[in-house]
């Protein structure tokens, strides 16, 4: 089957997670909508104009920045015969998620269903559909505009959508039991002590290496191949560790963490998502976060995620737009890229941007490309090159080439960054 995730005009208001990357592509419980919905059929991206762009650039030259696989354009599938799955960008990927969409596609028959009044997903025919499917993939119209053409039944299921930055946190917190519970039931893992399930080894000569040192006080945890855990850690679950990623000794990881592939990764996190090729080497607290791709935080950084008043948590969306939460703990929402001197200390509720740099006490509000350093030093904006520049060297560090499509991106993310943009 041909599954298409689109994003609708809601994304771009969804704060810096999604500046540089699909919604689709970030990790909410253990793992990201587009990797779910690979488990549904052959899944195309349809995307904002910068990152579609970005996507078709790469081809199949390399894999994105944030570490998935991708194909280098959209295209109409033929024979057109059977049907063809739509699902919003921003549908939380849980299980219970994962179950509606399989009783819709088990229904073979056309349906939509809605969050609230927004689509989040339909099933439809590709025979009876097909000059929308092709305005669709080609990417000429607005997909949400296109979406509101489906003629389907409604069918009376649940799914939900993320609707702002703080359901990030909230959709993880929620989703991770049943996802790890579901990637156990899956047979991909086996318990080699009790709470602790290492992934079944594959075709790779790696191995996984847990020191006898290591504690697991809750489980599950689960870890994939190559990883690394040094002595004297401890591992709280339910808690994921992806493939090639380094645990140093003497750290803390608490529930609901989920470090992506080839992280370095020290000191005390909790309840936080660290996505792929980021760096926490050293120590410091993370706590109630969600960190992108290629994000170094310095030696001693600290977010703040519970307020003096113990009291509920605002956003500044904005430089002058608030929103009220309800959450009592909310760290850092940190977009891809972006980078923290040594003893860098990040206020509850941190909206950093994509390919920032901070030290000393930010705001709780960092554009894009912002540089904050503290010290009554003077806000700048870095440029591409520096940006680009940057990136290289890290990229070249996990033996990833660079690519030009790299330097479009972040080319689009400053244009976006603009005050008059």
């Amino acid at each position: 089957m041909d599954v298409y995730v689109y994003e609708d005009s809601v994304v771009p208001t969804l704060g810096p997670l999604i500046t540089a990357r699909p919604a689709c592509d970030i990790t909410i419980g253990t793992i990201a909508l587009y990797e779910m919905l690979t488990q549904l059929g052959d899944v195309q991206r349809l995307l904002r104009p910068y990152l579609q762009h970005y996507v078709n650039s790469l081809g199949t030259d390399r894999i994105p920045h944030w570490g998935s696989v991708t194909t280098s354009k959209c295209s109409l599938q033929k024979p057109v015969e059977g049907h063809v799955l739509f699902v919003n960008a921003r549908l939380v990927p849980s299980r219970t998620n994962l179950s509606t969409l399989k009783e819709l596609i088990d229904r073979k028959q056309s349906g939509r269903i809605l969050a609230g009044e927004t689509l989040a997903a339909a099933l439809i025919e590709q025979r009876n559909n097909e000059v929308l499917l092709e305005t669709f993939v080609s990417g000429k119209d607005s997909s949400e505009g296109l979406v509101e053409e489906i003629k389907a039944p409604l069918i009376d299921s649940e799914l939900q959508l993320i609707q702002s930055p703080q359901d990030f946190l909230t959709a993880h917190e929620n989703s991770i039991d049943d996802m790890v519970a579901l990637a156990i039931d899956s047979g991909q893992y086996i318990e080699s002590r009790p709470g602790l399930f290492l992934k079944r080894k594959g075709d790779s000569d790696t191995s996984t290496v847990i020191d006898d040192f290591v504690s697991i006080r809750s489980g599950p945890v689960l870890i994939d191949e190559d990883v690394n855990v040094g002595p004297f850690c401890c591992l709280d679950g339910p808690l994921k560790i992806c493939s090639g990623t380094r645990i140093h000794p003497h750290s803390w990881l608490g529930p609901a963490t989920v470090v992506g592939r080839d992280c370095r990764l020290a000191g005390e996190v909790t309840a936080s998502v660290i996505e792929s090729f980021s760096n926490k080497a050293h120590n410091g607290f993370l706590g109630h976060s969600h960190l992108g791709s290629w994000v170094n935080l310095g030696a001693g950084t600290i977010t703040s995620n519970l307020k003096v008043s113990y009291g509920a948590i605002r956003l500044n969306l904005s430089r002058n737009e608030i929103l009220q939460t309800d959450r009592q703990f909310f760290g850092t929402l940190c977009g891809d890229f972006s980078k923290t001197a040594i003893h860098t200390s990040l206020p509850c509720g941190a909206l950093i941007g994509a390919a920032a740099t901070l030290a000393g006490r930010p705001a709780a509000f960092v554009p894009s490309l912002c540089s904050q350093l503290g010290n009554e030093s003077p806000e700048t904006t870095a440029t591409v090159e520096q940006v680009v520049t940057a990136l290289g060297r890290m990229m070249s560090r996990r033996g990833i080439q660079p690519h030009p499509a790299d330097s479009d991106l972040i080319t689009a993310i400053s244009e976006l960054s603009k005050p008059d943009s």
